[in-house]
């Protein structure tokens, strides 16, 4: 893995930062798919950048939302963010912070291919071989 997938990674949480998940969809590969936590009720996998905003549409339902990376390790050939979400719940000012990682992978073309999203750091380091 090399150090330009975890600056691709970097750029990409910042283009959230920024612009939003549409802002994202220029790190991601045309065919990226999508992995829901676990505990997601609805499709667990969701393909190319209409399945990405569709995925991420549930942000929606949050005024104010932020996802602010408190680590970010490489692994070979996966990126591993452990982040926090936080925001309020629309229109009730109740703040909320989730602990949640993510593991990009299937760099190719500049670009990333998967995203796998789990509602823990200890999950998403798991997934990687790795703990906490």
């Amino acid at each position: 893995m090399s150090q330009a997938n975890v600056e691709m990674v970097r750029k990409a949480l910042a283009a959230f930062k920024s612009g939003g998940m549409d802002a994202v969809l220029a790190f991601y590969a045309p065919d990226v798919v999508c992995y829901a936590v676990s505990e997601w009720l609805e499709d667990p996998v969701y393909r190319g950048h209409e399945g990405a905003l569709r995925l991420t549409a549930w942000t929606d339902n949050f005024d104010d939302v932020a996802f602010e990376a408190n680590e970010i390790r490489e692994v070979p050939e996966q990126v591993v963010v452990l982040a926090e979400l936080t925001g309020q719940i629309k229109d009730s000012g109740v703040p909320i912070r989730q602990a949640f990682g993510v593991v990009y992978s299937d760099f190719r073309d500049g670009m990333i291919g998967e995203v796998r999203y789990f509602t823990s750091w200890q999950q998403a380091l798991e997934a990687v071989g790795l703990e906490e």
